[in-house]
């Protein structure tokens, strides 16, 4: 499969997994690339400023929405430090979405399961996450990789400056404790 079509087919099945719901770009980004993680499929995520990002998700994620299949809404979110407007952008898998995510069940048993699973998994782990949190926890095992796997939580520190990242100790360690629930990592 092309990697558009392995990004599109994991981002519908992704929003299943997620009753159908992302509140938020960021937490978006951040669920497919643990689900992408834990079921060994590179759609393209490299560093960026909230953390791992993938242009082929954000460009699947618009496609969808041109389409019918995902509704936007926003809300404002107050102001940066520059005095300029955030908003937070919220999306849906509309009736049209949930057939299409549908007959992806259908036509990719093995796909959704493997989805659904870990879905599960990162439900379990972290429920409570909110955006922010998993964005820690997705720049931590991101570090992590770049770092061959075999890295302290003093190591993963030292090195997230270099992607322009930074992370309070305590953050860490709630990542380091969800990704451990996630059997992503091994907690010594």
């Amino acid at each position: 499969m092309r990697d558009e079509v392995v990004a599109r087919d994991v981002l519908v099945l992704t929003y299943k997994a997620f009753e159908g719901d992302m509140r938020g770009k960021t937490l978006l980004q951040k669920r497919v690339y643990f689900l992408s993680v834990m079921l060994g499929i590179d759609i393209g995520y490299e560093a960026h400023y909230y953390g791992p990002y993938s242009e082929k998700v954000a460009n699947a994620n618009s496609e969808l929405k041109s389409l019918g299949y995902i509704s936007e809404s926003s809300s404002a979110w107050g102001y940066d430090q520059r005095g300029f407007e955030m908003a937070r952008h919220d999306f849906q898998l509309t009736d049209l979405g949930a057939r299409l995510a549908d007959l992806k069940v259908e036509a990719q048993p093995k796909l959704w399961l493997e989805i659904q699973n870990a879905a599960t998994i990162m439900k379990k782990a972290g429920g409570d996450l909110d955006y922010m949190e998993l964005s820690i926890a997705a720049k931590a095992y991101y570090v992590l990789n770049k770092l061959n796997g075999k890295a302290t939580l003093e190591d993963i520190a030292g090195m997230l400056p270099k992607f322009g990242w930074s992370v309070k100790k305590e953050q860490l360690e709630k990542a380091a404790d969800f990704l451990a629930k996630t059997n992503l990592v091994s907690k010594q």
